[in-house]
């Protein structure tokens, strides 16, 4: 048996994939004020290691004590939905909010994991990094959303010149702890936006599978599912 590593919170801001910098240049904070308010809840469909089939993620009866001392390693890949227009995608970001001692004050670092620009789409590779679970046994994430002017804006000073008209932030949480949000398990969880009278989505008719380098969602037919969704694969980060 190997020697586990407890691992340091600098890790977690080592992120593997070219993804992340292009939120930080061009982050996605445009949400159209075209398709009405944003999304009124998140709701959450799992898939455990080594199965494509989807339930909900408040199935998972209990949380995995084995992410403690080992930390977590986070994937997070999605799709826009099924329009090719611009003006007709939504936009996301997804924030890590990582905890820390700062002396005896425990702080968060909110860290802006992925974006799914309404100009780029979600079409880039997923994006990796790891998480410490040890302090605090759980993983705090945030799905964010803006809504303003449409614009095919290239820069981030570009972008946050655009007319912003309202914004949501929607915690998810994944706890080790009973009682605290959702469970942490070895898995992909999916995380679907429910916009105006969105119901959830039937996830039995769902597998998760990888389509041209990221885990989404697709039917009985192989189709990759026409609604907004985003994956977070979760795995022993040692």
């Amino acid at each position: 048996m190997s020697t586990r590593q407890l691992m340091g919170r600098r890790k977690f801001l080592m992120v593997s994939s070219a993804c992340a910098v292009a939120t930080a240049v061009a982050g996605p904070k445009l949400f159209a004020a075209e398709r009405g308010a944003p999304p009124r809840s998140l709701t959450i469909g799992f898939v455990p290691l080594g199965e494509n089939g989807v339930r909900p993620a408040g199935d998972i009866v209990a949380g995995d004590g084995e992410f403690i001392g080992r930390g977590a390693r986070v994937s997070i890949s999605g799709a826009s939905g099924a329009s090719a227009e611009p003006s007709e995608r939504r936009a996301v970001e997804i924030v890590t909010n990582f905890s820390y001692l700062d002396g005896a004050t425990r702080k968060t670092a909110p860290f802006r994991a992925w974006g799914c620009s309404r100009v780029t789409g979600c079409q880039c590779s997923p994006v990796s990094f790891s998480v410490p679970v040890d302090e605090v046994q759980q993983i705090n994430f945030s799905v964010e959303t803006e809504r303003g002017r449409p614009t095919t804006a290239a820069t981030r000073r570009e972008v946050l010149s655009g007319e912003t008209v309202d914004s949501l932030v929607l915690p998810v949480t994944l706890s080790l702890q009973s009682g605290e949000g959702l469970k942490l398990a070895r898995g992909a969880y999916v995380i679907v936006p429910l916009y105006g009278n969105d119901r959830e989505p039937r996830w039995s008719a769902y597998t998760l599978k990888q389509v041209d380098g990221r885990w989404l969602l697709t039917d009985s037919d192989g189709n990759v599912a026409s609604f907004e969704h985003f994956v977070l694969r979760i795995d022993y980060a040692s």
